[in-house]
């Protein structure tokens, strides 16, 4: 296809198979967030990036499926996986405005706050069974993990920016990628305990549930609740964090 170039050339390290498709995820995020990985590009096959990382085609797809989810690659059945086609001016500008040396986390989480309850308003009306399916896809994944003790900070953003999807809204969708980007770290840290993980799944299914009821009113008030919590829980870590 014109314009598409191999990218076998770009730096891949072998990483640690204890949280293999994590780490991939992470690798290839900073490609294409660096520009290595520019817009159209086609990453290698998936027994091309398990042999370069040293993981299985299992864990390869896995990860491949949650950066899908956070819009950052689109894979094309017979055509492989690419990364995603460049965002437009709009949405350009306002990644340039949520920008961490210019907010602070308090404005970042009212961000989030203010946008999220009303993603889900929407996602209640407008979800369909395939987007449900996906995030409870999601939410699986979310579980494995908590069972294993290990934070799901990749699986929680790819369920959020699932449910933006499903509200129909391009623009919407692309602001929840800047906001949960922009607050990576800190939700990393406020995911480490099992009891702040118990309590950010039990979120997620709240509002799952009422997203396949299709109650605009019982989404919204779900979303808030559980942003709310997590903004606790993340406002905490910061002020623990810079007392350290």
């Amino acid at each position: 296809m014109k314009g598409e170039r191999s990218v076998e050339a770009v730096r891949i390290r072998p990483i640690r198979k204890t949280r293999a498709y994590e780490e991939i995820v992470r690798q290839l995020q900073s490609l294409i967030a660096q520009g290595q990985l520019k817009p159209g590009d086609r990453l290698m096959t998936e027994r091309e990036l398990a042999a370069q990382f040293g993981v299985s085609r299992v864990t390869v797809r896995q990860a491949l499926s949650v950066l899908q989810a956070m819009g950052l690659v689109d894979s094309r059945v017979g055509d492989g996986t690419f990364a995603r086609e460049s965002r437009g001016p709009t949405v350009t500008v306002l990644a340039s405005m949520l920008n961490p040396a210019r907010n602070s986390l308090l404005e970042q989480l009212e961000l989030r706050r203010l946008i999220e309850p009303e993603v889900a308003r929407l996602a209640a009306d407008r979800a369909t069974p395939a987007h449900t399916r996906e995030m409870a896809r999601f939410i699986q994944l979310q579980k494995q993990m908590m069972k294993q003790g290990r934070p799901f900070v990749e699986e929680d953003s790819a369920f959020h920016l699932a449910i933006a999807r499903s509200a129909g809204n391009h623009l919407l969708s692309q602001m929840m990628e800047s906001i949960h980007e922009l607050l990576r770290e800190s939700r990393e840290q406020s995911l480490r305990t099992r009891p702040a993980m118990a309590r950010s799944l039990a979120g997620h299914q709240r509002i799952i549930d009422a997203v396949r009821k299709h109650d605009p009113k019982a989404a919204q008030q779900a979303m808030l609740r559980h942003v709310l919590e997590v903004e606790s829980t993340i406002i905490e870590w910061d002020r623990n964090h810079s007392e350290g």
